[in-house]
C-alpha cells in the first residue's frame, strides 16, 4: 500500500513540473496556448557558441542557475533568429564555463512539443545529461524552448556555429 501510495505521488509531482530528489522535471501537459504565439524572446550574445567565458585575463562565467525561467524562449544572437547547438560545445565557451546544448536533434513541425535531454561539457563532450526540456519547432523556421533550471551553474548555448568537443 505504501508502494502505491509513493508512486501516486510521485506521477502527481511529475505532472505537476514539481522538484523530485532535487531535479527539475518537465511537464507532461500540452500547452494551452501555442507556444510558438506566446513566448519571451532571449537575445543575450554572450550565449553564443563561440564566446569565451575568459577574456582578457577575466571569467565572466554567466550562470542560469540564478534565473526564474518561465514560460516558453525564443532565441536571437544580436536579433538573429537562433538555436541550441545540436551537439556538445567546448567547456568554457557560451559564456560560461559549463555550456549546455541538446543532446539529440530539434523537431520537425509536424511533431509537435517534445521533451529533449540538455546536455553539460563538464570535463570531456557531454559527459553528463543534465535535465530535460520542452522544445517545439514553429512555422517560420525558429525554435521555442521551455527552459527549466539547470542543477548548477552552466548556460544555455545559442547559434549554429558549432564547437565540437575532441
Amino acid at each position: 500500500m505504501r508502494f502505491l501510495i509513493f508512486l501516486c505521488v510521485s506521477v502527481l509531482l511529475l505532472i505537476n513540473g514539481e522538484m523530485i530528489n532535487g531535479q527539475t522535471t518537465v511537464l507532461l501537459t500540452t500547452p494551452s496556448v501555442d507556444p510558438c504565439h506566446n513566448y519571451t524572446s532571449l537575445d543575450e550574445p554572450w550565449r553564443a557558441t563561440d564566446n569565451s567565458y575568459y577574456n582578457s585575463n577575466y571569467y565572466y562565467g554567466m550562470c542560469d542557475y540564478n534565473v526564474e525561467w518561465n514560460g516558453w524562449y525564443r532565441m536571437f544572437s544580436n536579433g538573429q533568429n537562433t538555436q541550441m547547438p545540436e551537439s556538445c560545445v567546448n567547456q568554457g565557451m557560451c559564456g560560461t564555463q559549463y555550456p549546455l546544448s541538446l543532446n539529440g536533434t530539434h523537431p520537425q513541425l509536424e511533431d509537435g512539443v517534445v521533451i529533449r535531454q540538455v546536455c553539460v561539457s563538464v570535463i570531456g563532450c557531454c559527459t553528463y545529461r543534465s535535465h530535460p526540456i520542452r522544445v517545439k519547432a514553429c512555422p517560420g523556421n525558429y525554435y521555442v524552448y521551455e527552459f527549466v533550471k539547470p542543477i548548477y551553474c552552466s548556460a544555455y548555448c545559442a547559434g549554429d556555429y558549432l564547437l565540437i568537443c575532441n
